[in-house]
This record gives structure tokens, C-alpha cells and sequence, in this order.
């Protein structure tokens, strides 16, 4: 199978195949349409990516003057079982 990527515009439902893609006239082809994001789109993640990294370090401090770490967290579930 052979794959060729090129950027198009629809116009009433026909894509145009560029000057360098003519060999493909004629031929069954499958097509995938990938849309552009658009400015919009951009700017809201990462919106959604500082409003999740806020909500990391407002949770953060949870943690804190705790002993993580493997062995620790071993210990008390180990013991939590064995009682």
C-alpha cells in the first residue's frame, strides 16, 4: 500500500489532488480526513493544562513531612494485611 500526505481544501465536497499526485486520477483509493485545529482549540488546552497542573500542586502539599517511598509503603500495607 502506498500512503501520500498532502493539505487540501474541500470546496462542495471535492478535494483537489496537487499537480505532483496526478497518478492517483483514476485509481480506488481510501481517503482520511484529519481536520486542522484551529487557534481556538489550542489556546483552550492548554487552558485545561494550567487548570491540571493547578490542581496537582493544590493536592501536592498533601505529602508533605511523609516518608514515600517503596519500602515504607511496603511496610504498612504488610502490616495492615497481617493484623
Amino acid at each position: 500500500m502506498n500512503a501520500v500526505e498532502f493539505q487540501a481544501t474541500v470546496n462542495n465536497g471535492v478535494i483537489i489532488l496537487p499537480s505532483n499526485q496526478q497518478s492517483w486520477n483514476g485509481k480506488k483509493i481510501k481517503v482520511i480526513l484529519l481536520e486542522e485545529a484551529s487557534p481556538d482549540v489550542t489556546d483552550s488546552s492548554t487552558n485545561e493544562s494550567a487548570e491540571s497542573e493547578a490542581d496537582f500542586f493544590t493536592y501536592a502539599g498533601l505529602w508533605e513531612n511523609r516518608e514515600i517511598s517503596q519500602e515504607s509503603i511496603r511496610a504498612q500495607a504488610w502490616r495492615t494485611n497481617m493484623q
